[in-house]
């Protein structure tokens, strides 16, 4: 009887798990993407367009399969409840001016009307800048400097105006040697005697929002500006020649006259 009561719970052990492999075929794409990770980032970009804002999702997974998935966004809107993402090869992205800019948002990625997950965010906390752009230096040869200007399209925005720009240069030999700079202005000076002379030099830009209201993260890099710094020249010499010379004279000069006293 022992035996007996084994072998069918053996059977019945076997059909279940065949029961269920075939259950697992039959439904297999939605079964497989309950078992996929959906986790993903997003971005906003404020008055890309006039009074329309930009607000971009991807998966954090890039092999994901993503045919079937949509992005939908509820909750601190102006006028709708929610509103559906466009795609755009791996991006999922939404340009409109509904966005209340005030309060958390629910966006969920979607199966076949199914959320699958969801996270809250606050547009105005995931702010990434438009790239600052129009880079140029110019020489100042009696200064013995280097003016660095650039461009960004916040300065005519209502929203985001107030940033923080990285400017990045190196010496192009030195490919890791970065000398970074923080400022909150569109100008910097770099002094001549502080870098290498007859050197080919790469320099480019990046901000960041920088208020207590706007939050997110760094822009992408500006074009890279090239620029060469003069060849050593008697120049420098003459200039610090010239003021000690005159010291020295006058040190003569007020000795001479006390000698003759």
């Amino acid at each position: 009887m022992t035996l007996l009561s084994i072998a069918l719970g053996t059977l019945f052990y076997l059909l279940q798990a065949v029961s269920g492999e075939s259950g697992y075929a039959e439904n297999g794409d939605f079964d497989d993407a309950e078992l996929d990770d959906y986790s993903f980032s997003c971005y906003s970009q404020l008055e890309v367009d006039g009074l329309q804002h930009l607000l971009t999702c991807m998966f954090d997974d890039s092999d994901i399969n993503s045919t079937n998935l949509e992005f939908e966004i509820c909750g601190a809107l102006l006028d709708v409840d929610c509103l559906n993402f466009n795609k755009l090869q791996e991006r999922y992205f939404l340009k409109t001016k509904k966005f209340l800019l005030i309060g958390d948002s629910k966006i969920c990625v979607k199966l076949e009307k199914k959320n699958m997950t969801c996270r809250k965010v606050n547009i105005v906390k995931i702010v990434k800048p438009e790239a600052p752009f129009d880079v140029r230096v110019v020489y100042r040869e009696g200064a013995n400097d280097f003016v660095v200007t650039f461009n960004t399209s916040h300065l005519q925005k209502k929203y985001v105006k107030v940033l923080i720009h990285e400017v990045a240069y190196r010496q192009e030999k030195n490919e890791n040697n970065w000398m970074r700079v923080n400022l909150t202005s569109t100008k910097l000076t770099l002094l001549q005697r502080k870098l290498q002379p007859n050197a080919m030099y790469e320099i480019k830009v990046r901000s960041i929002p920088y208020a207590n209201y706007f939050e997110g993260f760094w822009s992408e890099w500006s074009p890279s500006f090239h620029f060469r710094t003069p060849e050593t020249n008697g120049t420098e010499l003459n200039l610090l020649y010239g003021p000690v010379s005159l010291i020295i004279r006058r040190l003569w000069n007020n000795c001479a006259r006390n000698q003759k006293k």
